[in-house]
């Protein structure tokens, strides 16, 4: 059983793998113990890929069973559970309670014997990401003198964080070197109370009667609690998709086997579309992308130009609203966004009043005579919509469009 047990006089502390929530008796503890000393009882440990077995099924309460032997991986270690089926009964979920594998099913099954299915395709998945990682974090430690802090096996993206910062040539080295040791097909071995053990910085004070080790060859010898593929060579690929810095340290994402050649795939499709769309090679791609990037940036600074010298125009083709003596200039037209406070404010000046400028339900008021932000609530309280500001400038937006016509009524209205 995936537990260890710290001798003392009375009770025993569970190792954090086993996620429990309390302290348990040493004498039930050894009770447990003595179901799993061998590792066999535990399949998924020595026969990772064995995914039918007729097992033995015991009721808990309601749809939560145990089964003997325990054929399915429960949530722990940062690898997901097992799926599959119990007879005809779906495993939705298994977890560690009171160091015991329990089951929840999709329905109540009668105690008895049932042939159990793990979801192989889910299995396979979580194995060979968990197995990646054991290589990752091994090459990581003997080689580079990174030590695993964290790991996490999602079904959408993984991770690894190491307790110093990486750049990515120390993770693309990384990663060939795990490519080397996938191609060398080594044996995944499961071992128990052996010396030398790697672990885990969040799982470092491990005093145990029994530790399960998983061994790699030369590359990583670990204490362990997950599923992981007979051999090395049954990954396919592995890939490192990322960098993060968390802290002092590096969290870094990665696929493996079939998710990583999806990846890689799709990575290569892009690059397909690059090369076309740029005539050139993938190489010569950075360079091209800067000189388009360059490019851009010179033709947006043409852009704000020329808008710039477009302004006044709008200022005087404003219509002016008389209310109470003052004036409030409006402008309706497509203005880039980032010139709507500036040409509202232009506006302003110009009337020694409000301005108000409106493009695809962008609206922005500026004022040196109202309050700026009374105005913006008077037309998004009949409008719709939302925004706020101060006396002297105020943005928001509109639910619908609006006419020079329903302004100019809303704001004689309020008047």
């Amino acid at each position: 059983m995936n537990f260890y047990v710290q001798p003392c006089s009375s009770v025993s502390k569970i190792h954090p793998f086993v996620r429990q929530s309390r302290v348990v008796p040493i004498t039930v503890v050894k009770e447990w113990a003595s179901c799993y000393n061998a590792g066999e009882m535990r399949l998924y440990w020595t026969k990772p890929e064995l995914f039918e077995i007729d097992v033995e099924v015991e009721t808990v309460e309601g749809c939560d069973v145990v089964i003997d032997p325990a054929i399915f991986h429960p949530d722990e270690g940062g690898q997901p559970a097992d799926q599959g089926m119990i007879g005809p009964a779906a495993v939705c979920g298994a977890d560690i309670r009171d160091g015991r594998i329990v089951l929840t099913l999709d329905g109540p099954l009668s105690d008895g014997k049932y042939t159990a299915r793990v979801d192989q395709a889910h299995r396979l998945y979580t194995a060979s990401h968990h197995t990646a990682q054991h290589i990752l974090s091994g090459i990581a430690d003997k080689q580079f003198k990174l030590k695993t802090t964290g790991v996490h096996i999602g079904l959408d993206n993984c991770t690894v964080d190491f307790d110093q910062r990486i750049d990515w040539n120390t993770a693309t080295e990384i990663e060939r070197r795990s490519m080397d040791v996938v191609m060398l097909d080594l044996p995944v071995e499961t071992a128990f109370n052996e010396p030398g053990v790697r672990v885990r910085g969040d799982f470092k004070d491990i005093e145990s009667d029994m530790i399960r080790v998983v061994k790699i060859g030369d590359v990583d010898k670990s204490a362990c609690c997950g599923a992981h593929l007979e051999s090395t060579g049954r990954i396919g690929m592995i890939r490192i998709l990322g960098l993060e810095n968390k802290k002092e340290g590096t969290r870094v994402s990665f696929l493996a086997g079939r998710k990583a050649l999806e990846y890689a795939q799709a990575e290569a499709s892009v690059l397909r579309e690059l090369r076309k769309a740029a005539g050139c090679a993938s190489s010569e791609l950075p360079a091209a992308f800067e000189k388009a990037l360059n490019h851009s940036a010179e033709l947006a600074k043409e852009v704000n130009r020329l808008w710039t010298l477009l302004l006044p125009g709008f200022v005087e083709a404003a219509k002016i609203i008389e209310i109470e003596g003052g004036q409030i200039g409006v402008h309706l037209s497509e203005v880039p966004k980032k010139f709507l406070a500036k040409l509202a404010a232009m506006i302003s000046q110009s009337v020694n009043g409000v301005g108000i400028v409106v493009s695809e339900r962008k609206i922005a008021v500026s004022s040196c005579s109202k309050s700026a932000k009374e105005i913006l609530g008077q037309i998004i309280g009949a409008l719709g919509g939302k925004g706020g500001g101060s006396a002297t400038t105020a943005n928001g937006g509109l639910e619908s469009d609006i006419t020079f016509e329903q302004i100019r009524l809303i704001l004689q209205q309020k008047c």
